[in-house]
């Protein structure tokens, strides 16, 4: 019996070994830099009957994210006779100035009772100062091989923050005339923060144009989990939300291959990816201290349900170096 099992383990050896020998892992280390651009919308539309009319106040703000971003990416892969089997990375990226853009503040209302028209009764634009980060962990594995052809499962989850500081306004407000007055100021306005967790799951396609050439493109569906922080350090006001909804992400990349040399081989990544989130909800809102906006003290009131809904459109261009162990 010993001597059949013996036999039996020398020769699954003798077989797989030529197949083991083919298959290589490989480390890699990437090195990235990219140019964000977009925008996080934050929407509350309030809506209440009033007899046969509908009552309006709605608050849109829209976030600038035009920032460079930076960051690295390690990760493991399997090469079979030259061709990626799977692979597993996790990567982290982080902005490195603040946005070129403006936050842009919008606020619209019923203020006829009459006609019941809603009017856009005030318009700022401020600027922002951002922190942010980016967390994913992704990975492939080939379903079909034809060729120079590649079709591999990608599935992955990313963790985004992002933290704004919007300092001082610009703008005009509709005085009791329905007039148009300049508004402005210079301090520290309003401090808002948004992630998404965003598990996704999709398809990418890989083109060998060459031996050392390769086309990547990819697309993914994802869940969104989001939840933001806004606070209206003027109003002494802020609002809280956890919302969901979904999204998707997709992207395209040339990898350009160079010849080794000594362990390490380098190769060169241009690639761009856009990425589109939305999500919606309830929120409440909460009065710290005393408003000076209105003639009352609001200090300690809370209104909870209020209609909510963030989008977020995200686009980059981005080069990655990386080296392959």
């Amino acid at each position: 019996m010993k001597t059949t099992y013996l036999s039996f383990l020398v020769l699954v050896l003798a077989i797989t070994a030529p197949l083991q020998a083919q298959r290589k892992v490989l480390f890699t280390l990437t090195p990235q830099i990219q140019h964000d651009f977009g925008y996080t919308e934050y929407i509350m539309d309030i809506r209440i009957p009033d007899g046969y009319n509908i009552l309006v106040l709605k608050s849109e703000l829209e976030f600038p994210l035009d920032v460079l971003t930076a960051g690295l990416e390690v990760g493991l892969r399997s090469s079979q006779e030259g061709h990626l089997a799977w692979s597993f990375a996790g990567s982290y990226l982080t902005n490195l100035n603040d946005p070129g853009g403006v936050m842009k503040d919008h606020d619209w209302a019923t203020l006829d009772t009459v006609t019941y028209r809603v009017d856009k009764f005030s318009y700022t634009e401020s600027d922002a100062r951002q922190k942010s980060a980016l967390f994913a962990v992704e990975g492939t594995l080939r379903v079909l091989h034809r060729d120079r052809f590649d079709l591999d499962l990608w599935t992955g989850y990313r963790y985004q923050k992002i933290e704004q500081d919007i300092i001082g306004w610009q703008g005009w407000y509709l005085d009791t005339n329905f007039e148009q007055q300049p508004q402005s100021g210079t301090e520290r306005a309003v401090f808002y923060r948004v992630t998404y967790k965003t598990p996704h799951f999709g398809l990418r396609s890989r083109l060998d144009l060459s031996d050392d050439l390769t086309l990547d493109m990819r697309a993914a569906f994802a869940a969104v989990w989001a939840s933001d922080f806004d606070d209206h350090l003027l109003r002494g006001k802020d609002a809280i939300a956890d919302i969901s909804g979904s999204g998707v992400i997709s992207g395209i990349n040339i990898d350009y291959r160079l010849p080794a040399r000594g362990p390490a081989r380098l190769h060169v990544e241009l690639g761009s990816e856009l990425t589109y989130f939305t999500a919606s909800g309830s929120q409440t809102q909460r009065w710290y201290a005393d408003d000076p906006g209105t003639p009352w003290d609001d200090a300690g009131d809370e209104f909870p349900g209020i209609p909510h809904k963030v989008n977020t459109l995200q686009a980059n261009v981005g080069l990655k170096l990386g080296l392959v162990f």
